[in-house]
C-alpha cells in the first residue's frame, strides 16, 4: 500500500494553503520592494498547455429517491489557464443550483483582517524560543534558503511555530518550483462566479475548523511534512504538474496515482507510521464525514447545490462519492 504524498496532499485538501497566506503583521507592513527570485536557479515547471477539450475536472451528479437533486465536485486549490477553462464549462451546472458550498468563503474572510489576526495568534511561540529551537539546523537551514528565495523573509517569521513553518515551506515549494498561482485556485474562480451572479455562497466547514486543524498536529509530524517537503524539491514541480494534469483530466485513477508516493509505508517508521495515520483520519476521513452531513442535510431540505470541495474529499471508499452513495445518493460522473 503507497501513502498520499504529504507534500503534495495539502494542496487538495484545505481551502487555507491557497487562500489565506500566512504573513504576519511585519510581513505585510513591510516594504513591497524584495528581491528578484533568481530563475536560473528556480527550477520551475511550465504549465501544460491548455487543451480545453482535456479540461473536466471531476463532476458528479447526486439525485435521491424523493427527487432530491444536485452537484459535487472536486476542487483544487492553486492553478493555471486551465482554471478558467473549467470555470467556463461549469457555468451552466453552477447557475442550475440554489446555491454554491465551498469548505468556506475565502473571498469573504480575506476581508475579515481581525479574524484572521485572532487565528494567527495560535500559531505564535510564546515560550520565548523561536523556531531555530525547534527544528534540526539542517532542516532549518534549507527551510531558509527555500524562504528567501521566495521572498518570504524567513527572518520575521522566527516567532512563528513548527506549523506555521510547515504552510510557509509549502508556500515556497510552490513559488519557486512551479508557475501555479496559488491565489487562482478553482473554489476562488466558483466563489466570484457566484458573487457576480448573485447566488448564495455557503461554508461546509469554516476558516477557523482548518486554523484548528493545522495547530492541533504534533511538532513531530509537522517536521516530518517539513523534512518530505524540503528533500523532494527537485521533484516538487514536476510531481505538482502531475497532480493538476490529473485533476484537469477528471480521471479518478488518474488522481489517486498522481498523490501516491513512491516509497511504500512499510518503509515508514512505526512511528511515522502512526503519525502519517493520525495525519489522514483528521485531514480526510473525519472531515469526509462531516461534508457529508452536510450534503445529506441540503439534499434533504431540498435545496440544490453545487458542493464544491477539495477533490481528494472525492475519491477512495472514505470518500463523499461512496459515503452519498452508501447513503442512498445516486451519484454518477458527469461527462462534460
Amino acid at each position: 500500500m503507497k501513502r498520499l504524498s504529504l507534500f503534495l496532499v495539502l494542496i487538495l485538501l484545505l481551502t487555507l494553503f491557497a487562500g489565506c497566506r500566512q504573513d504576519s503583521p511585519a510581513t505585510t507592513e513591510a516594504s513591497a520592494t524584495t528581491e528578484q527570485t533568481a530563475a536560473s536557479t528556480a527550477q520551475t515547471t511550465a504549465p501544460s498547455p491548455t487543451d480545453e477539450a482535456s479540461v473536466h475536472p471531476m463532476l458528479f451528479h447526486v439525485t435521491g429517491q424523493n427527487g432530491e437533486e444536485g452537484y459535487l465536485f472536486g476542487t483544487i486549490h492553486a492553478g493555471d489557464a486551465r482554471i478558467q477553462v473549467a470555470m467556463n464549462k461549469l457555468t451552466s451546472y453552477v447557475d442550475s443550483c440554489d446555491a454554491l458550498a465551498v469548505e468556506f468563503d475565502l473571498v469573504a474572510y480575506e476581508e475579515d483582517y481581525a479574524a484572521q489576526m485572532q487565528a494567527m495568534e495560535q500559531f505564535v511561540l510564546t515560550d520565548g524560543t523561536t523556531i531555530e529551537d525547534h527544528m534540526p539546523k539542517e532542516l532549518y537551514d534549507k527551510a531558509v534558503a527555500l524562504l528567501k528565495q521566495a521572498n518570504l523573509q524567513p527572518g520575521l517569521m522566527k516567532g512563528y511555530n513548527l506549523a506555521m513553518w510547515s504552510q510557509l515551506v509549502e508556500q515556497g515549494a510552490m513559488e519557486v518550483y512551479t508557475d501555479f498561482d496559488p491565489e487562482a485556485g478553482m473554489d476562488r474562480a466558483l466563489i466570484r462566479h457566484c458573487y457576480e451572479k448573485k447566488i448564495e455562497v455557503r461554508d461546509v466547514e469554516s476558516a477557523e475548523l482548518q486554523y484548528n486543524l493545522l495547530a492541533g498536529f504534533s511538532d513531530e509530524l509537522n517536521l516530518l511534512i517539513l523534512k518530505d517537503t524540503l528533500e523532494r524539491l527537485d521533484a516538487y514541480g514536476e510531481s505538482l504538474k502531475a497532480l493538476f494534469d490529473a485533476w484537469a483530466s477528471g480521471d479518478y485513477a488518474r488522481i489517486v496515482a498522481a498523490l501516491s508516493a513512491e516509497e511504500e509505508v512499510d518503509e515508514a517508521t512505526e512511528e511515522e507510521r502512526a503519525l502519517m495515520e493520525d495525519y489522514y483520519d483528521k485531514m480526510l476521513t473525519q472531515r469526509n464525514l462531516g461534508m457529508r452531513d452536510k450534503a445529506v442535510e441540503w439534499l434533504k431540505a431540498g435545496d440544490k447545490v453545487f458542493f464544491a470541495v477539495g477533490a481528494a474529499h472525492l475519491i477512495e471508499e472514505d470518500g463523499l462519492v461512496a459515503l452519498l452513495r452508501a447513503e442512498g445518493y445516486t451519484v454518477e460522473q458527469v461527462d462534460y
